[in-house]
């Protein structure tokens, strides 16, 4: 990620530094001592550094998904994960079997407010739980493919694809007029 923030230019990023950045611009250490994207407060509004606000030139929205828009990119490539993943959400559950042996299983789910753990009915910023934001034309299973692969990877990605299609198959069928169905 850092050479993509080093080809961010005052042009694609509002609160740029105006000089060569340094990770100090845009890496703090939260409580627990790890490393995370800069929070800044801009007119009064707290948010991550590379937010264009709503009066900056080029439009508000992210720095780093305008750069990879700009060089054609996904913007999974140029964000960080936790930015790019949303609203989907990875989770992992040890599972004991009965013979004492474990295996990983693996949860891909939507990422609503209760997945950022105490305080997270605050997050006013976070939309993607009401259905105004569930409007494109297409479902999140495909517009979404890069990520989704990225999380799951390629054949598991393609099971989801078989699943989907199916469950979208039979809705259709159950739209038709109980006439028209074959």
């Amino acid at each position: 990620m850092a050479a993509y923030v080093g080809q961010l230019t005052p042009d694609l990023w509002q609160l740029h530094p105006g000089r060569r950045v340094r990770k100090r611009d845009w890496i703090e250490t939260d409580e627990d001592g790890e490393r995370k994207t800069k929070a800044v407060e801009v007119a009064g509004q707290r948010g991550c550094v590379f937010h264009n606000r709503p009066d900056f030139h080029a439009g508000a929205g992210c720095a780093l998904h305008g750069l990879a828009l700009q060089q054609g990119r996904n913007p999974l490539e140029t964000k960080p994960d936790v930015c790019w993943q949303l609203p989907i959400r990875r989770t992992y559950r040890t599972v004991e079997r009965q013979d004492g042996s474990s295996y990983t299983e693996v949860t891909i789910t939507e990422y609503d407010r209760r997945g950022w753990g105490p305080g997270g009915h605050d997050l006013d910023w976070y939309c993607s739980g009401n259905t105004e934001a569930h409007v494109a034309v297409e479902p999140l299973y495909v517009t979404s493919a890069p990520e989704l692969v990225a999380l799951m990877g390629q054949a598991a990605y393609d099971e989801l694809v078989r699943h989907c299609e199916a469950h979208l198959r039979s809705r259709s069928a159950l739209a038709l007029h109980p006439a028209d169905r074959g």
